[in-house]
């Protein structure tokens, strides 16, 4: 009997101290972080030239850390959300025609005849459109149709993987995808291959996309979607040379996380000064008069200039609401154009949080 009281005052002394020592540890509250005055985004991949940098380079305002990935290194992204949507490289400018056949042993090089599907820089048209996903990014307007529960009622995809900002070409795939579950099957092959390789995608909440290569599988891209904000990038977007949009490559267009939540609004002022002084003075008060907006190129193309050669442009910063709610104010200092001092191809901001 005494032994049996001495073991119970030894368990309950020793879950006493647990629970203490519980009591004890200390929480682990990772600060937000106040800015940075200069953060360098490394968009060189190798030895190519800046304007055709191989890196989309990733920031996350609140915790000041950059992400690069090769935009060669993956070729189609299925959505994570409610819907069943697959989205094609824009990094890459690829490009895809939905056929009117529905096997894919059925396809042959006779399918290809008269496409290009590739973005022209000397002669863009609007009706190249039809075979990019919505540029502004409306899932709803993606080049692959929105993927059918019956699988007989999804259709077989040539796809061109891309080759802009000088990404060397590559054999171009036919392709099919399924349903399977709460995630995707997805058939592919060479366009003159007789037979196919399938892989599995499985829906991840934590992300918005899964993505694949045709060469590595699966593979992570974007950072879990909390844990970015913008991407600097090389990306077909759009242009009007006169006869109507068109699709066009951009060097140097920064996107912002739109599907997370991330919105963003432009200022602009009289010249440099004046942008430097308000840029300092900004302040949580200034923002009842400066609602965030959203959309995916809400920064797009326009803090910078290549043509005319101005480089940075020194007349405007950027408000940017994060997933969490935190407003951050963000200007760029050199992209390397003109004589702005910068390197092209790593581009410098600087940025603050507003309180």
């Amino acid at each position: 009997m005494d032994y049996i009281k001495k073991a119970m005052l030894i368990l309950f002394l020793a879950a006493g101290w647990i629970a203490c020592k519980k009591d004890k540890d200390p929480v682990i509250v990772i600060p937000l972080s106040e800015g940075n005055e200069k953060i360098a985004f490394n968009g060189i991949a190798g030895a190519e030239a800046g304007s055709s940098a191989g890196n989309s380079v990733y920031l996350n305002l609140s915790s000041d850390k950059t992400y690069s990935v090769l935009r060669s290194g993956w070729d189609l992204g299925f959505y994570n959300g409610n819907d069943f949507r697959v989205i094609l490289n824009n990094t890459s400018s690829a490009a895809a025609k939905v056929l009117n056949k529905f096997d894919l042993q059925s396809v042959t090089a006779a399918d290809t005849i008269g496409l290009t599907l590739a973005v022209s820089q000397t002669d863009p048209q609007p009706r190249d459109l039809e075979f990019f996903d919505d540029l502004h990014g409306d899932l709803n307007k993606t080049a692959i149709p929105a993927v059918s529960g019956k699988a007989s009622d999804n259709p077989v995809i040539i796809l061109n993987r891309g080759a802009g900002g000088g990404i060397a070409e590559r054999a171009w795939i036919k392709l099919r995808v399924l349903r399977n579950g709460n995630g995707y099957t997805i058939q592919y092959a060479g366009i003159l291959d007789a037979t196919f390789k399938s892989m599995d995608i499985y829906k991840d909440p934590d992300y918005n996309f899964q993505f694949i290569s045709f060469e590595k599988g699966l593979l992570n891209v974007e950072p879990d979607k909390t844990q970015w904000d913008i991407v600097w990038t090389y990306s077909v977007f759009e242009a009007n040379f006169g006869w109507g949009l068109v699709p066009y490559n951009f060097s140097d267009i920064i996107g912002v996380n739109y599907l997370a939540g991330v919105q963003a609004k432009e200022n602009v002022y009289a010249d440099a000064a004046t942008a430097n002084a308000a840029y300092t003075a900004f302040n949580k008060d200034s923002l009842a008069n400066n609602m965030v907006v959203e959309g995916r190129w809400t920064i797009g193309n326009r803090w910078r200039s290549t043509q005319p050669a101005i480089g940075s442009r020194p007349d405007r910063f950027y408000i940017i609401k994060d997933s969490n709610g935190n407003f951050y104010k963000l200007k760029s200092i050199s992209m390397g154009a003109g004589n702005d001092g910068g390197t092209r191809g790593k581009p410098e901001f600087k940025y603050g949080l507003i309180k």
